[in-house]
């Protein structure tokens, strides 16, 4: 494996642990309804150390992200063909699992900013059931959930840079003259030395 990818590896790696950290420690300290107090016909939500370690994670993962895919896109750029022939099998893996990385990281990013939104000092309207007053509160593992999915797009991400710095095939690799296998469908033609002149 190349230096290159193996330092874009632990730089990145580096980012989505401590995002993934972070996301698990709000978590740990999101909001609770016990945390919840009823005032005035309102639901008072206190500030959470969830809300600004969700921010720090979310920020993380983002600049993971942007790392791994400026260098999958400076790599990416000398795999494209001269010519507009057509990409390789491996380009298309690259990209995909560049596109797939995006996808997971932007799903983890909105699970980062619901538990973030939710976990704000601030105040709801209460809800009335029957004789009870409700206040809402965020449920499910929200944060754990987008470090998970932080982590995916990380490793996605060094995949698809690690596929473009990969050697190319064989059959794509140039090779020197007199050595070019000839097309598909076309005879090759060995080139012989001119005939001796002969003496008249």
């Amino acid at each position: 494996m190349e230096g290159s990818v193996i330092v874009l590896s632990i730089v990145v790696l580096l980012f989505a642990v401590a995002s993934a950290v972070l996301g698990f420690m709000a978590e740990a300290s999101k909001l609770t309804p016990a945390d919840i107090k009823y005032s005035g016909g309102v639901c008072v939500y206190p500030a959470k150390p969830a809300h600004v370690m969700g921010i720090c994670a979310a920020a993380l993962l983002a600049a993971a992200q942007v790392i791994a895919s400026a260098a999958g896109v400076c790599c990416g750029c000398s795999k494209v063909p001269r010519g507009g022939g057509a990409a390789g099998p491996k380009l298309k893996k690259a990209v995909s699992s560049a596109i797939l990385s995006w996808v997971v990281a932007v799903v983890a990013a909105a699970s980062y900013a619901q538990g973030v939104a939710w976990n704000a000092a601030t105040t709801r309207d209460a809800v009335t059931d029957g004789w009870f007053i409700k206040c809402h509160y965020l449920k499910g593992a929200v944060f754990r959930r987008a470090a998970l999915l932080g982590l995916v797009a990380a490793v996605l991400g060094i995949c698809s840079y690690a596929m473009l710095r990969g050697p190319a095939s064989a059959a794509a690799e140039p090779k020197p003259d007199g050595q070019q296998q000839p097309a598909a469908g076309q005879a090759q033609n060995p080139h012989y030395p001119p005939p001796p002149a002969q003496a008249v």
